[in-house]
């Protein structure tokens, strides 16, 4: 069966016209993508994130449970990274605190990719990751004080930023604009109260992180995407 959308109160399949622009606000929105899971080759775009994101979670929670001496090997540190050990730009991401810090990163991101796996492409999912990452660490470098970083969460307000962004760009849509609210209230919380109850003890990284990643997902997302999608959010730009 073909993917639906909505038109005047009836719903259509794919194959019919009421699905042929995205702009005219006619197919469902982010709760019925989420739901709706029709066979198409946009499908296995998220397929792949989502099995993306439960690989890298795997990886997370293992890297967390092997112990603290691979945790301060791949750690972002201000001085290793100024003498040369630029692989924890990276790998300072895949690495936490304690293993309920892994789990909770690791449960977001596969939240994240069902919820937003097909509003972009699985390749433009990375390259705004990569994005993600440099623009965080840089802020951590040349903004922040602080001498060493790990987690993931950062970069999952980056990737959660753009998808939003995108979402309320292309198609208006009213739970986008929830999450939207939600997220930017977290951030003035953050920045004024001080870390939610539930960051444990990563409340020196947590309002800069945060706030480096959501700056540079709202500037991603507002890039404009290459085709616009001709059904319903089950299709990727």
């Amino acid at each position: 069966m073909g993917s639906r959308c909505l038109v005047d109160g009836v719903t259509h399949t794919r194959s019919s016209r009421c699905c042929s622009d995205r702009i005219r606000g006619d197919c469902p929105a982010l709760l019925d993508y989420v739901t709706a899971r029709p066979m198409t080759p946009q499908k296995v775009f998220f397929d792949r994130a989502l099995i993306m994101s439960i690989i890298l979670a795997s990886l997370i929670v293992a890297l967390a449970i092997s112990g603290d001496v691979t945790r301060d090997t791949l750690q972002w540190t201000r001085s290793g990274v100024k003498h040369g050990e630029w692989w924890r730009v990276i790998t300072a991401h895949v690495v936490h605190l304690n293993l309920f810090h892994a789990m909770l990163n690791a449960v977001v991101l596969i939240l994240l990719a069902a919820l937003f796996g097909r509003v972009f492409t699985l390749a433009r999912h990375g390259v705004h990751a990569i994005i993600g990452i440099l623009f965080i660490d840089a802020g951590l470098i040349w903004l922040g004080n602080l001498e060493w970083y790990v987690g993931l969460s950062g970069l999952l307000h980056a990737l959660a930023a753009a998808s939003v962004v995108r979402l309320i760009v292309d198609r208006h849509d009213r739970v986008a604009w929830g999450v939207a609210m939600f997220g930017l209230g977290k951030i003035v919380y953050e920045n004024t109260v001080g870390p939610m109850p539930f960051s444990g003890r990563e409340t020196s990284v947590v309002t800069d992180v945060h706030l480096f990643g959501v700056v540079i997902g709202m500037a991603l997302g507002l890039i404009p995407t290459r085709h616009r999608s001709s059904g319903p959010l089950t299709d990727v730009a």
